[in-house]
């Protein structure tokens, strides 16, 4: 028998083609698609495959034993036979290959893969005693040194001494991070350690900080479900605030993250249940879940600033100097704010708005300085993945030419310390950035806000002692700033799944959808997304509030502009059409209600709830011209007009008519009135479309030459693409004929163009 194993052994390895890390982790993430969808068998052929790779006859053993008890249970429950624990045993079978699936994994990646984390666990098993409770004696070792020599020693004879403490307690404090992260899989005496290392009687709040973030990227590496309990204890049990904050927010992300594993889990079932009984751990919840939500508008606020905001303010910079005399310039370095010329400047350009738009998000705890600092995360302070999670601390080692030993009474220190605009990541880049600067330039930066400082501080210390709970969430959205920075930004991101590459939407969680199911909760997030025109999302929860308030028109009003917005007119008009039964004189529902119509090809019917808008809005352009589009697509060129020269007479510089009415004129045969207005619209800001029907008109009036010069003029405003300008003469080849230009024609005016291109 064991000659026979042998063999078996020995033809499996000559026949075997060694997996690659990314077919591995492939492998893996559908064995967890599986599991999800409770497709066992399946499972169990993923994983045999995976134990061939690995050759551990131990876990194959596991397997077998896992898959016999599952043969066992089906045939008991086809069999008929009554087992009450069976739920109980299918979960925990459930759980087990989840947890088998991560053991085997981790092995073969082990041995495939060159990344950080497995260099690091290769290392660390080839020496056992580095653990992390010998790291933690390291680090108290450090600890106590530097506090000793605070005690016995004079500060001015002993800068260089504590000095170098110090960064032996960083750099004891940066590896014990690195050895949190890869722990797993962990031991009993691991967990014992981790309890003791989160307690800040034991470290320092920020030395507990780091412990938290790095048990967090090892939880996100690797899930572990008593790992995940000891955040919620940390959670719960300290009283400081920063601690607090960040166990909360790893702790959610993760259960979004593993929302499914979870699931098998009634032990974490029931102690997540136990935290749901605190109304501090519900609110807290509601308020992180609103800043993911944020953290979604970091990309579009990041472009809105580098393609948008850069880009004009460096066109005006030079509009802005011409202003400026030089003594002005000179004598008072304030003048710029002082000169309303450069405000106008300012306005007519857009930036301002922009500004304000950026300061508005600012205000609201959007991330808008993203973009600015991404270019600041090359220091090599960085290159160590702790320092990305550091709490800020002006007495850092890498800052002592910024903030001097000893110099206690600096407001600028103050400042930044106290900014809840900044994260910490962005603090310390900022500072950073501040030792590149010439010395002398540096302190006279920084007397500028000494200068000034007191008041800003006197402003932050008022704003925050108005309501206890802005402190906690000022902590909780800096932190989530600082891990969207490390996982967008950090050298360390492709050792991760980005848990930002997609939204973080704690509702889908089922077991905390209780804390988000009263009808505040739900219309203030299905508000937040609305806003920040998340429409499918929005959708999700205002038509959870529908099944319970069937009379509101403003949720029917929403849930139509959601599906509108989605594109789904057909979904979209039902929802009005209730909005209109409840509520039937509101313009917006009308106006909504027939532009569905004209969407979905029913001009007849959009007309009708346009005639009525015009009866209780007269004279409103908009409806004017959509009035005259319904006509128009019914061809009835002749209402059409009317209601297009209504809009010319009441808005005599509305290019948006002049098109609409030279078209229309068009097909209706009134080419001299179209080439009329046609003549206006050239003379204004024309565009390659205008170009080519005016050249339409020429055409049926028989000026061939002048329509092949108009025709020219439009390959020329569309950059001299002639497939473009062909595409678009193609559409209307339909019309020319129906106004009396033989097909034949067409061709040759076609050929005669293109020769004149080429001269």
């Amino acid at each position: 028998m064991i000659y026979q194993v042998k063999i078996l052994t020995l033809s499996a390895i000559e026949n075997m083609t060694e997996m690659t890390g990314k077919e591995i982790l492939n492998t893996q993430k559908e064995i967890y698609r599986s599991l999800a969808g409770k497709q066992i068998k399946k499972t169990f052929e993923l994983l045999y495959k995976l134990t061939e790779e690995l050759q551990d006859w131990s876990i194959n053993e596991k397997l077998n034993e896992l898959e016999t008890s599952y043969k066992y249970m089906l045939q008991y429950l086809f069999d008929g036979v009554e087992d009450p624990k069976r739920d109980q045993i299918y979960t925990g079978l459930i759980a087990s290959l989840f947890n088998i699936t991560d053991k085997i994994a981790e092995l073969l990646l082990e041995k495939e893969t060159s990344t950080f984390y497995y260099s690091k666990k290769r290392y660390y098993r080839l020496h056992p005693e580095m653990n992390i409770q010998q790291q933690m004696t390291l680090l108290d070792t450090a600890l106590s040194n530097m506090s000793l020599n605070d005690l016995l020693s004079d500060i001015e004879n002993n800068t260089q001494t504590q000095n170098d403490l110090k960064k032996q307690v960083e750099k004891a404090e940066e590896e014990l991070f690195v050895r949190i992260w890869c722990n797993y899989p962990a031991t009993e005496d691991d967990y014992s350690i981790l309890r003791e290392g989160l307690s800040p009687q034991h470290f320092p709040v920020e030395t507990v900080c780091l412990i938290i973030s790095a048990l967090t990227l090892n939880l996100l590496h690797r899930y572990d479900e008593r790992k995940l309990s000891i955040l919620l204890d940390v959670y719960e049990q300290s009283e400081n605030e920063d601690i607090r904050q960040r166990a909360l927010c790893g702790a959610l992300i993760l259960m979004y993250i593993y929302r499914t594993r979870i699931s098998f889990s009634p032990t974490l079932l029931s102690r997540i249940e136990a935290c749901k009984e605190n109304e501090q751990f519900c609110r807290e919840t509601r308020t992180i879940f609103l800043q993911l939500i944020k953290s979604r508008e970091t990309e579009r606020i990041s472009r809105k600033f580098t393609e948008e905001l850069l880009p004009e303010m460096m066109k005006i910079s030079p509009s802005i100097y011409n202003k400026m005399k030089q003594d002005e310039l000179m004598n008072d370095m304030n003048s710029l704010e002082k000169n309303p010329e450069w405000q106008e400047i300012l306005e007519k350009s857009g930036i301002a708005d922009k500004l304000k738009e950026l300061n508005d998000l600012q205000l609201e705890g959007a991330d808008v300085f993203m973009s600015t600092f991404s270019g600041l995360k090359s220091f090599p302070f960085f290159k160590e993945a702790a320092n990305w999670f550091r709490p800020f601390n002006t007495g850092h080692t890498m800052l002592n030419s910024v903030f001097p030993h000893g110099n206690k009474d600096n407001n600028f220190k103050k400042l930044i310390s106290m900014s809840h605009f900044l994260c910490n990541s962005d603090k310390y880049s900022f500072c950073l950035s501040l030792t590149q600067v010439p010395e002398a330039q540096r302190e006279m930066m920084t007397s500028q806000f000494n200068a000034e400082g007191i008041e800003l501080q006197n402003i932050e210390k008022d704003r925050l002692s108005l309501n206890a709970n802005e402190v906690g969430k000022n902590i909780s959205n800096q932190y989530l700033q600082d891990l969207y920075r490390f996982f967008k930004l950090s050298l360390f991101r492709p050792e991760f799944s980005d848990p930002f590459a997609s939204h973080i939407d704690l509702f889908q969680i089922s077991f905390l959808q209780s804390i988000f199911s009263d009808d505040s909760t739900l219309r203030l997030i299905g508000e937040f997304y609305f806003r920040k025109e998340y429409y499918t999302d929005a959708l999700t929860l205002f038509e959870i509030l529908l099944k319970r308030h069937h009379s509101d028109s403003e949720l029917y009003q929403k849930v139509g502009y959601c599906l509108q917005m989605s594109g789904q007119y057909q979904e979209a008009l039902q929802s009005y059409l209730k909005a209109e039964m409840i509520y039937p004189d509101s313009l917006w529902t009308l106006r909504r209600i027939a532009s569905c119509y004209r969407t979905l090809k029913k001009p007849e019917a959009a007309l009708e709830y346009y005639l009525r808008i015009e009866q209780m809005n007269p004279d409103n352009l908009s409806i004017e011209m959509n009035i005259g589009h319904c006509y128009f697509e019914q061809e009835n060129y002749e209402e059409a007009l009317k209601h297009y020269f209504k809009v010319d007479y009441l808005d005599p510089r509305s290019a948006k008519a002049w098109r609409a009415i030279a078209w229309c004129s068009f097909l209706a045969g009134k080419l001299e009135q179209a080439q009329r207005y046609y003549g206006k619209i050239l003379d204004n800001k024309p565009t390659a479309i205008d170009y080519m029907n005016a050249g339409h008109v020429e055409f049926v009036l028989k000026n061939l030459n002048k329509a092949i010069m108009l025709y020219r003029e439009s390959i020329t405003r569309e950059k001299g693409k002639e497939e473009s300008f062909l595409n678009n003469f193609r559409q209307d080849v339909k019309y020319l004929t129906q106004l009396g230009i033989s097909s034949d024609d067409i061709p040759l005016l076609i050929d005669q163009l293109l020769y004149s291109l080429s001269r």
